[in-house]
């Protein structure tokens, strides 16, 4: 049984190009297996949306006015269909003004701008009516859509912030069984330095994905460029 060091040791200078290409195959494929956990309720993409639905239960109001029974159901499946976060929080704001009314305007004012409470009711009343508001009027409700759009912002970054992070630790113990059995395989041996060998492949697998191409590319025009001088 080969010594770890002579595993890595053994390995020619010229053959690291295509190892990177090789191990960033194995963070791909990592990826594709916990993004393949979609199909069973949402799977990994669940991940983060606490914080959008926690943002989102003060306007509950509005949203039932929508969707009575299910208020959050859009946007849960936009979160988990991957739509862009902008285009997320833009559908949601619209949902929230859709449902702004006479009805719905003084409990979300008291949330929102408790200070302009009756004014927001009387705003809601006069788009109801089909009457435009006066500018002070608008200006107030610019004011209730930027602090909406505020703590929306807060909430989908948080949610986009945690589902990133669980996403690649998902993928990094994804990435270091497959190593692990890999090694296990090549070498036909559970040794200590094959498995250390199987958790380093996995363990770098995943932050190397992205950048592989170039990364096998700098290699490889190490290598030329050694070889060169050598000559």
């Amino acid at each position: 049984m080969e010594a770890s060091g002579d595993l890595i040791t053994g390995i020619a200078f010229g053959e690291f190009g295509a190892i990177i290409s090789a191990i960033a195959a194995l963070g791909t494929a990592a990826f594709g297996l916990v993004d393949s956990s979609k199909a069973f309720k949402g799977g990994i993409s669940n991940v983060g949306y606490g914080f959008i639905k926690a943002a989102l239960k003060p306007f509950e109001p509005a949203l039932r006015v929508i969707d009575h029974d299910d208020p959050y159901a859009v946007a849960k499946a936009n979160w988990l269909n991957g739509l862009p976060p902008g285009d997320q929080k833009a559908i949601v704001r619209n949902l929230i003004r859709l449902g702004f009314n006479s009805q719905t305007a003084p409990g979300l004012a008291e949330l929102v701008l408790p200070e302009n409470r009756d004014l927001l009711t009387d705003i809601a009343r006069k788009i109801e009516q089909g009457d435009t508001p006066s500018e002070a009027e608008l200006a107030v409700l610019a004011r209730f859509d930027a602090i909406i759009d505020a703590r929306l912002d807060a909430a989908f970054e948080r949610a986009d912030q945690k589902f990133r992070n669980t996403a690649r630790v998902a993928a990094a113990g994804v990435a270091i069984v497959l190593g692990e059995a890999g090694a296990m395989f090549v070498y036909q041996s559970a040794g200590a330095e094959v498995l250390l060998l199987g958790l380093l492949v996995g363990v770098i697998a995943v932050p190397v994905a992205p950048i592989a191409k170039d990364l096998a590319s700098a290699v490889s025009t190490a290598v030329m460029t050694f070889k060169t001088i050598r000559r």
